[in-house]
């Protein structure tokens, strides 16, 4: 292995040693890289390197998708609509044996479809969901592990943060990516109301029914949630016909959302400031971590490791599904002990390569890379999911919430291996549309 192959290697060890101290990741993924520039060409050339990175990220118009799905975000967690939902998806489905968990799962999985951040859908619905969950005597663990496992549908479903962040990392379409996420997203849905509906059939006082709704009143309960219904037809819409960018949508649905807002008097001075200054706050955030990240990816190209690797690799004659399940462990072991957004950000410069000469596409890997880190959220030790509902449920430990997230990890496992298996369950609807998925 060549000198600045082992500075890439050197540098990679440091930032995960740095992020376990605690280290904020753009400092970590930032000092780690200008170590390794400047070690391979120099104070002068390390500038040089990190100065065009940072531009061509920033200046780029197609990087503008990013604050447009934040903005559209913001305004919708901050006026409420999640509630409005929430109520809806409990009037159908309350009723049934686990039904307010099965309602917490389809309430996620659609606010997270015009969100596109898990935190958000914790916020919006957990907050409602679990109180109710807990007035009808559900099972504590049942109640946090379907709202964990439905807030990570955030990152699946369409418009999802990571897709947009692994598109503009890996240089991977976004439209693919959003469009790609729909089938597994619902898929993860489906396979977490089948573990409620077993958890249920095994120990049925774990979710016991809800009071019965009448008819009138499931078609009232639809009035509450037609805001975001619209928004999610208005952008994805838009995106699957082709009438506008991911870029133009996101800027479409957040005056969309705005609008409803207005109309529904839920904005107003002081609440129109909160967006504004916590969206952009999140925006500044993201992009200092991508930027950064930018340059690392830089610094890892020019040390030669992907290449060395996937050489490396090739050379052991390996079968390509034995490969893959040897990066999903090594994604799972990090997922143990490295934030997710980290672990994403560092690794696709390196996996990727390896990825795509097995013969798989890039938007796959998307999907694959964006399950991994859900998971990496649910499990111990740095199952941050797991950490912000314990902030919520203060009378649960937080062992008891990470064994309510187990029967959902193991849905996940079998979603993971239904995509290892079938890739065309990512890719057929993309190719369907005329998208590439390489």
């Amino acid at each position: 292995m060549t000198a600045s192959a082992w500075i890439g290697v050197l540098c990679v060890v440091l930032f995960f040693a740095l992020s376990l101290m605690g280290v904020k990741v753009c400092y970590s993924l930032l000092g780690c890289s200008l170590i390794g520039l400047i070690l391979m060409n120099g104070l002068k050339g390390a500038l040089s390197v990190v100065g065009t990175a940072l531009f061509s990220m920033i200046s780029s118009y197609d990087y503008a998708v990013l604050p447009m799905f934040v903005l559209m975000a913001t305004i919708i967690t901050e006026t409420g609509m999640g509630t409005d939902l929430y109520a809806s998806c409990r009037t159908w489905l309350g009723h049934l044996d686990g039904g307010l968990c099965i309602a917490t799962i389809i309430a996620c999985a659609v606010f997270a479809a015009v969100t596109a951040f898990p935190w958000a859908s914790i916020m919006a619905v957990g907050a409602i969901a679990l109180p109710e969950m807990m007035r009808y005597g559900y099972s504590k663990k049942m109640a946090t592990g379907s709202v964990a496992a439905g807030a990570e549908l955030g990152d699946l479903i369409p418009p999802s943060s990571m897709f947009i962040t692994y598109g503009m990392v890996s240089g991977t379409s976004i439209g693919s990516l959003l469009i790609a996420g729909i089938i597994p997203g619902i898929l993860m849905a489906a396979l977490y109301c089948v573990v409620i509906f077993v958890w249920c059939k095994v120990n049925p006082k774990a979710g016991p029914k809800g009071p019965k709704t009448s008819g009138k009143e499931k078609l009232m309960a639809l009035k509450d949630c037609w805001a975001i219904i619209l928004v999610i037809v208005f952008v994805m819409g838009g995106i699957l016909i082709g009438i506008c960018t991911p870029t133009e949508a996101g800027a479409l649905g957040a005056a969309l959302a705005f609008v409803i807002a207005c109309i529904q008097h839920k904005m107003n001075f002081k609440t129109f400031k909160r967006v504004l200054i916590s969206s952009a706050g999140l925006t500044g955030m993201i992009y200092m971590i991508i930027s950064c990240a930018m340059v690392m990816k830089q610094m890892i190209a020019l040390s030669g490791l992907p290449y060395v690797m996937s050489s490396a690799i090739s050379a052991l004659n390996m079968p390509p599904l034995l490969l893959i399940f040897i990066i999903l462990i090594v994604y799972i072991i990090l997922g143990m002990f490295v934030e997710t957004m980290s672990m994403v950000l560092l690794t696709v410069g390196i996996f990727l390569p390896i990825i795509q000469a097995c013969g798989f596409s890039a938007v796959w890997f998307g999907i694959i890379l964006t399950r991994m880190g859900d998971i990496g959220g649910l499990t111990p030790p740095m199952g941050m999911t797991c950490f912000f509902l314990k902030g919520m449920v203060k009378d649960m430990e937080l062992s008891e919430v990470f064994k309510g997230v187990a029967p959902f990890l193991a849905a996940d496992a079998v979603g993971l291996l239904l995509l290892v298996f079938f890739p065309q369950i990512c890719e057929w609807l993309p190719q369907l549309l005329g998208y590439s998925v390489m």
